[in-house]
Parts: structure tokens; sequence; C-alpha cells
């Protein structure tokens, strides 16, 4: 590869992993089922830490997650920022910080912060994520907050 190719590719490949990143973050607001699992490989692992359970193994395991996640956590809003991408050939790194506003069916209007890492790899000229593992930095629900206007201030009451 040329270096102006090798510069090429890895440009095309950063974009493919943010998309992946925003990806992730779209299918859990909007309970995309399909998107979510468009970003994992069939042994790919999500390993969200101490608080949400055990990792996550398979897409049929992580979509299972996803499901009890959605069960408890109805509403959620992420805002992914600040992505350190750092790309080898066919994998990557990433590290991309996590601000979250979610309805939680225990503590109702809950922020959470923390810091996604994403091992990835490039199997047959396809970006995905073969590991996310979740830092969970503060979980911190909203007393007497709720929404008074917009498509969900009726269902985000608290």
């Amino acid at each position: 590869m040329t270096s102006i190719e090798a510069r090429l590719d890895k440009i095309e490949s950063r974009v493919e992993i943010e998309e992946l990143v925003s990806k992730y973050a779209q299918a859990f607001d909007r309970h995309d089922r399909d998107m979510l699992r468009s970003v994992w490989f069939e042994d790919s692992v999500l390993n969200l830490g101490p608080n949400f359970g055990a990792p996550f193994e398979g897409v049929e395991g992580i979509m299972a997650a996803a499901e009890k996640l959605w069960a408890k956590t109805p509403k959620m809003h992420h805002w992914m920022a600040n992505s350190i991408v750092v790309i080898d050939d066919d994998t990557a790194k990433a590290e991309t910080a996590l601000d979250c506003f979610v309805i939680d069916s225990d503590d109702g209007p809950t922020q959470v912060g923390g810091l996604y890492t994403d091992h990835l790899e490039r199997r047959q000229g396809v970006w995905k994520i073969k590991l996310r593992e979740f830092e969970l930095h503060y979980w911190a629900p909203l007393n007497n907050w709720s929404a008074v206007a917009g498509t969900d201030a009726v269902t985000v009451k608290a």
C-alpha cells in the first residue's frame, strides 16, 4: 500500500469506527435491534462492568443483555464524545466518553457518565466491535426532575 493509500485507509477506518460508536448509542436509544446487532461479530463481548452484570458473550448474549437493560431503563439518551482512536492495520482501540440520561425503573430520571473502551477488528474488510468495556464514573438519580415539553414529556415525568 502506498503512503497515500495507507493514509486514506486510516481515515476511512476512523470514520467507520466512529460510526460504530454512534450506531451503538443510537441503537440503544431507539431500541433498534437490527442496528445493535450490526456492530458486533458473532464472538464479540460486551462488558459493562460489575454494576450491570457479567460480561455478555456473543451477539445473542449481548442482545439478551440489551433486552434486560431496556426493561429496566426504557428511555435512554446517549451522548458519546471525545473519541480517541488508535488504528493498527486491522485492529483498533477507541476510548469514548459517555454522558447518558436514562429513565430507570427504580431510580427514575438518572444521569450516567463513564468511559467506553472498544477493541475493534476489521474482518473481510468490515470493522466491528470485538470487545466493549465500560467504566462507570457516576450514576446520579435526578430528584424532582420532570419533562414538561417534548415527545417524551408524558412518559418520563418523575
